[in-house]
Parts: C-alpha cells; sequence; structure tokens
C-alpha cells in the first residue's frame, strides 16, 4: 500500500494527530505522562464534574471500562474505574491525577487529541502513539463552559479494543453535556441571566450567527480556532461593541461581533457571535 493510499486509510483526526506528532518530532519509544505538581482539584471544572462523575462510577461498576476527567491541557484531573481487572491496569501504567496527557506529552490520545481537535476523538488501538495504549479503545469528548464556549476540560472513556462498543461514545458525549450543565449550574445568578438573554437576542435574530456557546467548526484548523478564540477574549475584555475579521487559513473570513446584552433590570454584559463566510 502506498503512503498515500495508507492515508486514506485512517480516519482525518487520527491523521491529524500523527501529523501533529511527526512535526514535534515525538519518538513512541520515548514519551511518557508528565507529572505536575499544581493541581487545583478544587476547581470549577473539578466541582462541576464531582456529581456526574459519581453517578458515572456507579454506571460502570464492575465493567471493563474507566472513564477520565481531564482539564483544558490535559492534565488528568479524576479517573473513574470499572471492575479490578480495569483498575489493576490502569494503576500499572501510571494513569493518575495530575500527569498530563497532553497530545505535546505522549501523542496521539483520546484526551490530548481530543482537546487539538476540538470535537470528540476515537482512538482505537495502534492509533496511540504511546505503545502502552496500544491494548485500549478510547473515546473523548470536550467540555464547554456554556456561557462562554471556552473549553473547559475533556471526558474520556477507555476499555480493551476488544471491548469497545459505539455506546462509550454516546455515554462520553451524555457526560460531558451533563458536566457543562453542571457548570452552568455553578455559574453566578448574573451570568445565568445574561446567558438566558443572550439566548433570546440570538433566536429573534436574522443573522446566521454561530454562538459562543457552539463549538468551533471542527474542519478549522488549531491556528484559525486559536485565532478566533483570541479575538472574544480581547472583544470581551474591551467591553464594547465591535467588529473584527479573521482571514482563516482556508481563504475564508471570520467575523467575530461583541455585542451589548442587557436585561430587564440592570443586567449587562457582553455576548460574542461569529460567523463565516
Amino acid at each position: 500500500m502506498s503512503r498515500q493510499s495508507a492515508e486514506k486509510a485512517v480516519r482525518l483526526p487520527i491523521l491529524n494527530s500523527w501529523r501533529r506528532c511527526q512535526d514535534a518530532g515525538l519518538n513512541p519509544a520515548e514519551v511518557k505522562a508528565r507529572l505536575l505538581d499544581d493541581l487545583d482539584l478544587d476547581s470549577v471544572l473539578a466541582r462541576a464534574a464531582q456529581p456526574v462523575l459519581d453517578q458515572v462510577q456507579i454506571a460502570i461498576a464492575d465493567t471493563p471500562s474507566a472513564m477520565f476527567l481531564g482539564d483544558a491541557s490535559g492534565v488528568l484531573f479524576r479517573r473513574v474505574l470499572g471492575d479490578t481487572a480495569m483498575r489493576t491496569a490502569v494503576d500499572a501504567h501510571g494513569v493518575l491525577p495530575g500527569f498530563s496527557y497532553a497530545e505535546s506529552d505522549i501523542g496521539t490520545n483520546a484526551i490530548g487529541s481530543t482537546l487539538m481537535e476540538g470535537r470528540t476523538c476515537q482512538v482505537l488501538g495502534e492509533e496511540h502513539l504511546w505503545e502502552e495504549f496500544q491494548r485500549y479503545a478510547a473515546v473523548g469528548s470536550p467540555v464547554l463552559n456554556p456561557l462562554s464556549g471556552r473549553v473547559e476540560g475533556v471526558v474520556a472513556m477507555a476499555s480493551l479494543s476488544e471491548r469497545m462498543s459505539t455506546r462509550m461514545t454516546a455515554m462520553v458525549r451524555q457526560t460531558a453535556h451533563e458536566v457543562e450543565q453542571s457548570l452552568l449550574d455553578l455559574s453566578t445568578a448574573r451570568e445565568r441571566a445574561l446567558y438566558r438573554q443572550f439566548l433570546e437576542s440570538a433566536r429573534t435574530s436574522e443573522a446566521a450567527a454561530v454562538p459562543a456557546s457552539t463549538p468551533m467548526p471542527p474542519e478549522l484548523c488549531q491556528r484559525d480556532r486559536l485565532a478566533m478564540e483570541d479575538a472574544a477574549v480581547r472583544l470581551v475584555a474591551q467591553g464594547q461593541e465591535a467588529v473584527v475579521e479573521i482571514a482563516l487559513s482556508d481563504g475564508r473570513t471570520a467575523t467575530v461581533v461583541a455585542q451589548l446584552v442587557t436585561g430587564s433590570t440592570d443586567l449587562t454584559g457582553i455576548a460574542v457571535e461569529a460567523w463565516l463566510a
């Protein structure tokens, strides 16, 4: 099989990841998870995920699977383990809170590659760069802040490759959604009121805009996503209505608009919308 034919046989998110790993010069024999010593286990994400993962623990008890919560940089915050065999395997591989599973550290994996792709990402067996993970199949889904649209973290689920089930993808997406709703519950009343006002304004608008709480279109490259996110952050910081146009790498133009949102009381805030042309 030619290299071109081989690349066509690989799913695009995995091919993207492999290319990033190659560009970064990652060696499968040398990669390893990196331990960080400043983990904030009382972060908003950790608190929002706690009750959700407690329910996951009940759901996957005595099954050969595990679920993991990572932050926006790929650092593992919590693990929920199924049966004894899975617990033993996870411990043996040293998959522990505080270690980084960013793609830049261990290559293609469901935590780091999901964050880089900005969408649900499945990694099967030998698609993993790290040989320690090649016995497993995993799927990850990003956790978005419902108010800002910013990626707050990632939920990933793993099992032995031969036990992989399509239900894993559905469960990961549902878990990520529930964590997002928990994040919304932990936000202030003012933030929630502004969010409701923004959604109401978006529903009555004739513009084909993409709300900030919608994930970036998956076809956008990492550079374009970062450019749009940076523009949104700067517009919010300015605290006034403004428009920024960004030339994307594929020739399209992204228009990012900051709008003043006011409610029936003294609520005032800035909402950011974006659309592509």
